[in-house]
């Protein structure tokens, strides 16, 4: 994808307008409703239930009910009502999810709805459901964060460059910036949140000047503590909790994935050899907690399966990458043509964001958050070409 999209932009600027255009329109799109739908709500989000309601022993605190009575619920004072108006000669089924992802149903059944639905007996207490990790027209929602992460860095980057930040055009840029913050938002991924804020503060760190960096600094450590507030209230817990199923599932993930590498250093065990041979290399959290997935982790996944030599390999294309977006940065920066400096610095942004995400997801073998990364990376290799194609400035 990389030379196919550097020799079609290479000497068309027009074109790469426009694809970045379709990119962050795309993106921009699918938030709207995502954002919306986390502005309204959807559902209900269950914050208390008693030992005594109906309710009990089918819902807990964080779970979201989506439905009861095939009516889809619109909020909590709806939900009252569905419950108020139930028929007491059937029992009531409701959809709903847990962990804001892995739907359910439910039934109570006749003999264990209350006499009066008005009474104190449901004892529940809801909100209005927030608690739904977004995924977009994406599969899963950590697929949707990374596109969205690379998506969202790059409108940070254009805006940031743009030398007239409070015309109509820059506040387009910033409004775009925004919209895809607030889709990534949305999914309440822990990775793709705090590496956007990790992209942001390297933009800030090769733009401003030193007093400003260090400034930026403090800023970015109360964005992370504003994002852990965040996490904690919508997801349960913020950015490290021992107790987080995931988090269990990465730290052993992590350590059989240390004992694999010792054991088959150079080439590793082959690609998706976990995946059929679990049991054979001694795969815990495979058996323990049931989760037959990857190492949650790009470089430890690749030492895994490719040996150290395909990590060398790796980390060589991607310091090579950096090393190039960083020379762009340089050679861009007192262009009279804000888009190049913009495109440099917002690819640059989406780069650092990806690598730093990638440290706990395995983000580069998701096949669409990778064909965005490689789209960018072809426009930066047009965009270098362009850069020294271009005639040197007249000398003064």
């Amino acid at each position: 994808m990389v030379p196919v999209a550097a020799d079609l932009l290479k000497e068309n600027r027009r074109f790469t307008a426009i694809l970045v255009g379709v990119l962050l329109a795309s993106g921009c799109v699918s938030a709207l409703p995502v954002v919306w739908e986390k502005i309204v709500g959807r559902g209900v989000d269950v914050i208390r239930v008693e030992a005594n309601s109906p309710l009990a022993r089918h819902v807990y605190s964080g779970d979201v009910i989506l439905s009861c009575d095939s009516q889809e619920i619109r909020g909590p004072a709806h939900f009252d009502r569905i419950l108020a108006e139930h028929e007491l000669s059937r029992p009531l089924h409701c959809r709903a999810l847990r962990g804001g992802v892995l739907p359910f149903e439910f039934k109570i059944p006749v003999d264990k709805l209350p006499e009066r639905p008005l009474n104190r007996a449901w004892d529940y207490r809801v909100a209005p459901g927030r608690r739904i990790r977004a995924r977009g027209t994406y599969g899963h929602f950590v697929t949707y964060a990374e596109v969205m992460l690379q998506l969202a860095a790059l409108a940070f980057g254009l805006w940031f460059a743009y030398p007239h930040k409070w015309t109509p055009v820059g506040i387009g840029l910033c409004l775009v910036a925004l919209l895809l913050v607030g889709g990534l938002a949305a999914t309440l991924t822990r990775a793709s949140l705090a590496a956007l804020v990790l992209a942001s503060l390297a933009v800030a760190w090769v733009k401003l000047g030193r007093w400003l960096r260090l400034a930026a600094l403090p800023l970015a450590a109360l964005l992370l503590l504003g994002l852990d507030r965040l996490l904690v209230e919508w997801r349960g817990f913020g950015f490290y909790n021992p107790a987080d199923l995931s988090m269990q599932y990465r730290q052993m993930m992590w350590e059989d994935g240390w004992r694999l590498i010792q054991t088959h250093p150079w080439l590793g065990i082959g690609m998706d050899s976990v995946l059929l041979r679990w049991k054979e290399l001694e795969v815990r959290a495979f058996g323990q907690l049931g989760l037959h997935s990857h190492f949650h982790s790009t470089p430890v996944q690749i030492a895994v399966e490719r040996g150290l030599l395909g990590l060398a390999a790796w980390l060589f294309l991607m310091g090579s990458y950096l090393w190039l977006l960083i020379r762009l940065v340089e050679q861009t920066r007192q262009s009279v043509d804000w888009w190049k400096h913009g495109l440099a610095l917002g690819i640059f942004a989406a780069l650092v964001g990806f690598l730093a995400s990638g440290l706990v997801h395995y983000n580069f073998g998701d096949s669409e958050v990778v064909m965005v990364f490689w789209l960018l990376a072809g426009v930066a290799a047009a965009l270098s070409y362009r850069t020294r194609a271009a005639p040197a400035p007249p000398a003064s």
